[in-house]
């Protein structure tokens, strides 16, 4: 039983990255194997990238769109066959030992009815709090519950933004703007690390320090896992694959994480129901990170409705079925 008044000491790496010992969070470079989601309203649309679909200028989503019609997917948006718990056991069945939802990308739509900003699913669900569904489900298949956040705040920012080249000379951002962002970011934060029990690993996506201290996150949650970059428990690279100069320049000492994507982009796309990775390059992926002492967040993205494609649940059986028949690709742990 850990003493969560018990200070635990931390100290940095030669990159900057923080060293943790406390008990609760030794799980995290044993795991090797993650579920990453990225879903929100942009999936209703099935041919924009989450957030980015948004730029003009923005030449990795199948089409782009004015932030004004992004932002009215929010109207949209009825996730009626979001089963997390059966995403979160074909998970488990692949061999996957936590998860990471984007709870809240740049575009800001927030997945659980926040009382902080205008733009989540307290305003435009009825209070449906997906988050909350997503660590049921979590916890219920074994798995450890990972929360992304991003603090860049598109959608209360957008009257003074240029998003890509849609629009031209916008106006500075007030500071009373930058405050009220800061307000919600910060407030929002609060929520998510004290309405849901214990998280086990909270994933940032932009700069955290300007709202929390890392001794404040320790204070909300004392075991909590810390990403991503300076200052936090682990790095991270993204759509690239380690090499013995990356690991020995910046990776290695560290606990650190491969963010990849099984699908075409990081949010859901249309193409993603006739055109995945195969299993098989997933797992060259998962023995080449896990050789270098890194792990695997593979990156699914649910559709509009809620509903992975057919075709992941096929591609995670696969996988499964490899890393059961070689279990020296993913060995037991001790989650301790």
């Amino acid at each position: 039983m850990v003493d969560e008044n018990v200070y635990y000491v931390n100290t940095k790496s030669r990159t900057g990255i923080a060293i943790t010992n406390h008990p609760d969070a030794q799980w995290f470079p044993k795991a090797g194997f993650g579920l990453f989601m990225h879903w929100g309203i942009s999936a209703v649309d099935g041919d924009l990238d989450i957030s980015w679909g948004m730029m003009k200028d923005f030449k990795y989503s199948p089409r782009v769109c004015p932030p004004e019609e992004y932002f009215d997917l929010a109207k949209k948006f009825n996730p009626h066959k979001w089963d997390p718990d059966k995403i979160l056991k074909a998970a488990k069945e692949a061999g996957m030992r936590y998860a990471v939802l984007t709870t809240r990308h740049h575009d800001s739509y927030a997945l659980w009815p926040s009382d902080y900003g205008s733009f989540n699913t307290g305003i435009y669900m009825n209070g449906r709090d997906l988050v909350g569904e997503y660590v049921e489900a979590c916890r219920k298949n074994g798995i450890k519950v990972g929360l992304y956040y991003s603090p860049p705040d598109f959608y209360s920012g957008r009257r003074y933004m240029e998003f890509g080249g849609w629009y031209k000379d916008k106006e500075p951002t007030p500071e009373v703007m930058n405050e009220y962002i800061k307000i919600i970011a910060k407030g929002q934060i609060y929520e998510l690390l004290t309405r849901y029990g214990k998280i086990d690993l909270i994933w940032f996506d932009g700069a955290w320090q300007e709202f929390y201290t890392y001794e404040e996150l320790l204070a909300l949650q004392p075991g909590i896992v810390i990403g991503r970059g300076k200052d936090s428990h682990f790095d991270s690279i993204e759509c690239t694959l380690p090499t013995e100069e990356l690991y020995q320049n910046k990776l290695k000492g560290n606990w650190w994480e491969c963010c990849h994507e099984l699908n075409n982009s990081w949010g859901y796309t249309l193409a993603d129901e006739w055109h995945l990775k195969s299993a098989e390059t997933v797992i060259d992926w998962l023995k080449l990170v896990r050789g270098y002492e890194g792990n695997l967040l593979l990156n699914i993205g649910p559709d509009g409705n809620g509903k992975l494609p057919d075709l992941a649940y096929t591609r995670l059986k696969e996988i499964g079925e490899f890393i059961k028949n070689n279990p020296d690709v993913l060995p037991e742990w001790d989650e301790g």
